[in-house]
């Protein structure tokens, strides 16, 4: 008998397998890459909506200046780590909305306890621009290794190379900085020579991404869920056997736009029998309560409650199910997880969810009280 537990693991297998962070580099023939500028000719109403996401801009080379955003998206990063110019940096990974890493004239990663990492300003957390460390450990920098999830047509090299740009502290060279359209597409040089011929895949690669390590374990940290865990936690919900594209479409903006999770499907869409039992809630989105930020990727501050406080972070969480047992507590006892029942399923647990917003309340309100808004 096939169970629904063999399905999700023959997935969550067939996805590491085919995840650049498990496969063995091989040299990649760079020409066959036409580069998104190509793609724009014949696909430009694509390409003027994918351009206002952050997928182009996971990695941005610099020419002496500030990186640059489409009007519209990213305040951008206005200025570089305290102690730098503009000319002592190559590339900077993200800047599209929550947070900017940089690399060095050599391409490594600046590392160290304070002023290498710029947080933009969130206004949900109502936070201003700070800076913080990043990755003290291997201060003052590591090698940039992370061109698997950041550039297109990433090849992994090592140490000796070669480098991407001639810049040592690369540790792999690429065809386009970047998640760009042949990143998810494939490589598209037979394509633009004869399309009808040569299609390219539409096949989802979502999960490629958007995941950090084993499928099976939603990771956290300091008392919240870590960024890139999306297909762990869908793994994990009552959704587990939906693709992304049934809510996302992958061209278009989730964070400055609401049409990119609300393109293909909405919640009411499938769940047009849930009704909200009270008054005062029946203008509430879904993803209120069943989307809470409680992960985090750039900056997160501490509600304060009755007898309590809990963290709210800058991401949404994909896990959706709240938990009716007032008493569940999201992540193990070490907190480096977040917990599953003997379903394999997680769950929200109430506190994390009502005492966000109901800051007079307490953890007795919470429980009692959740189980009214869908009565």
């Amino acid at each position: 008998m096939i169970t629904r537990r063999y399905v999700q693991l023959v997935a969550a297998a067939c996805i590491l397998l085919a995840s650049p962070s498990f496969s063995v580099a091989e040299p990649i023939d760079k020409k066959t890459y036409a580069g998104s500028e190509t793609c724009r000719q014949c696909h430009l109403a694509i390409y003027n909506t994918y351009r206002k996401t952050g997928h182009p801009y996971k990695l941005q080379k610099l020419s002496g200046g500030p990186p640059s955003y489409p009007e519209g998206t990213s305040p951008g990063v206005p200025q570089p780590p305290p102690g730098f110019e503009w000319s002592r940096l190559s590339y900077v990974i993200g800047g599209f909305a929550w947070k900017a890493r940089f690399l060095d004239d050599e391409g490594y990663i600046l590392t160290g306890d304070e002023n290498r990492q710029y947080n933009l300003a969130n206004s949900a957390l109502d936070l201003p621009v700070q800076w913080s460390g990043y990755d003290a450990d291997n201060s003052p920098r590591k090698p940039y290794t992370c061109g698997g999830c950041h550039t297109t047509g990433w090849t992994a090299t090592g140490k000796e190379g070669p480098h991407q740009d001639g810049l040592p502290g690369i540790y792999g060279t690429w065809a386009e900085p970047g998640v760009t359209c042949e990143a998810c597409h494939g490589h598209a040089t037979a394509h633009v020579a004869n399309p009808k011929k040569s299609r390219l895949s539409t096949k989802e690669t979502c999960a490629m991404c958007h995941r950090r390590g084993d499928a099976e374990e939603i990771d956290a940290k300091g008392g919240l869920i870590r960024h890139h865990e999306q297909y762990e936690e869908l793994l994990a919900s009552p959704h587990r056997q939906m693709a992304c594209g049934t809510c996302h479409d992958p061209h278009t903006s989730v964070k400055y736009t609401d049409t990119g999770q609300q393109k293909k499907g909405r919640c009411i869409d499938c769940h047009a029998d849930v009704r909200m039992s009270l008054p005062l809630k029946q203008s509430f989105a879904c993803k209120t309560c069943h989307m809470p930020r409680i992960a985090k990727s750039a900056l997160s501050r501490t509600r304060k409650y009755s007898g309590g406080e809990v963290l709210e972070g800058d991401i949404r969480t994909h896990i959706f199910s709240i938990s009716s047992d007032g008493d569940w507590e999201m992540f193990t006892t070490d907190g480096k997880l977040v917990k599953k029942d003997s379903a394999n399923m997680a769950h929200l647990a109430v506190t994390r969810v009502c005492l966000l917003c109901h800051k007079r309340k307490d953890e007795t309100w919470a429980r009692t009280q959740a189980k009214r808004i869908h009565k």
